[in-house]
Formats: C-alpha cells, sequence, structure tokens
C-alpha cells in the first residue's frame, strides 16, 4: 500500500510503500498524451495517493498503479532512480554528506530558526522557499539543512547571505533565458533545489576522482 508521495522538481517523486521509498522519474513526453499535463508543475505537484492506497492520481484522471510502481519492467516513461529507506526520502545530497564529507554534524530535526541563521533569512523569505514545494515542512527542512551543511564543508565555514543572491552560474547556464532563475534564491523560491544540488553533486564527484 502506497502511505506517502512527495513530488519534487523536474518531475521526479518519492512515493513511499510499505517499508521502503521509491525515488521515480515520469518522462511526460514518452508516455500517453494523458501524461502531456504533468509537465506543467502545478499539475505535476497536484499528485495524491488514491483513497485505497493502491494508486497515485493526478488532476485530469491520470493514475499510476502501485503494481507498475513495483514492477521489475517499467515503461519507458517511467524511470527508478533508486530505493532507500523512508527516514532518507526527499534528501538526495544525504549520501554526500555521510560518506564524502567526515564530520557533518546532521541534525534528528533541524528548526526554522536554524535554518534562517544557517542562510541568513529573514522569516518571510523562509515562508517563501516552504511554500515553494507541496511536501511537509519538516521534510523540506532536512532538505535545505542539507544543502546549507554542504555548501558550509565545501565553499564557506559560514554561508554567506551574498552567494544567494550572487549570480549562480549552473542556473544560468541551463535556463539563459530565464533571468528569473539566475541565482541561488531564486532557485530556492521558484521550487528549483535540482538546479543547486546537480552542480554541488558534480563538485562532490570531482573531488573523489583527485
Amino acid at each position: 500500500m502506497i502511505t506517502e508521495v512527495l513530488p519534487d522538481s523536474e518531475t521526479r517523486l518519492w512515493v513511499t510503500v510499505k517499508e521502503e521509498t521509491l525515488h521515480l522519474q515520469v518522462h511526460p513526453l514518452l508516455g500517453p498524451h494523458t501524461l502531456l499535463p504533468l509537465q506543467l508543475a502545478r499539475v505535476f505537484n497536484a499528485v495524491r495517493v488514491t483513497p485505497d492506497g493502491l494508486a497515485l492520481r493526478w488532476p485530469g484522471g491520470f493514475t499510476l498503479p502501485m503494481t507498475l510502481l513495483s514492477s521489475r519492467r517499467t515503461p519507458r516513461w517511467l524511470t527508478l532512480l533508486g530505493t532507500l529507506p523512508v527516514a532518507d526520502r526527499f534528501r538526495p545530497l544525504l549520501p554526500l554528506l555521510r560518506h564524502c564529507t567526515p564530520g557533518v554534524a546532521l541534525r534528528v530535526q533541524p528548526t526554522r530558526v536554524q535554518l534562517m541563521r544557517m542562510f541568513t533569512l529573514r522569516a518571510g523569505e523562509l515562508d517563501m522557499i516552504l511554500s515553494a514545494f507541496p511536501v511537509p515542512e519538516d521534510i523540506m527542512l532536512h532538505r535545505l539543512h542539507d544543502i546549507g551543511l554542504f555548501l558550509q564543508h565545501h565553499l564557506y565555514a559560514d554561508v554567506p547571505i551574498a552567494i544567494l543572491r550572487r549570480p549562480w552560474a549552473y542556473a544560468a547556464h541551463r535556463y539563459p533565458h530565464r533571468q528569473s532563475l539566475h541565482t541561488m534564491m531564486a532557485c530556492l523560491t521558484f521550487g528549483r533545489l535540482d538546479l543547486i544540488e546537480a552542480p554541488l553533486w558534480a563538485l562532490a564527484r570531482a573531488e573523489v576522482l583527485h
């Protein structure tokens, strides 16, 4: 039975089934025409678990049954990115913090105050970031805390407020004509954490190679 679904950017999902979470990516352009609306973030983020817990359903009626989620032979429009413990869901940087960055202090549950201090944020700014993802606040605080820890251990001992407002080269390269995404703060408030996490993963890989 499906107990939880957490939509992520880039049409990714974290789906909890029994004692584990499946990290999945949906490819709307590779599936039936009923999948096409899922390209829109507001539609994709509106996914819900059906009342019987046996499927996921989006506005418009597209349904993804649990039998397909757990199948070894998924269709080409659905990719299983990994399977992980429920406690690790929605935290793509967690493996790096555990294995590639010794000495990181992972908190049992980060708080709003800790996050505001870490990023030098005002309460209203944190609210904007949290509202960009339709997931529970405690889960989102963990995700943001992971980003902050990585920045502290790899770039700055104290994450300066300026870094959030400076041009963020990776986002500018990916979306040259969307200036609204060209800073780290913009990526945070527009729900595009992938534009921050992807280059951090690349940095970690480079460190391992050296």
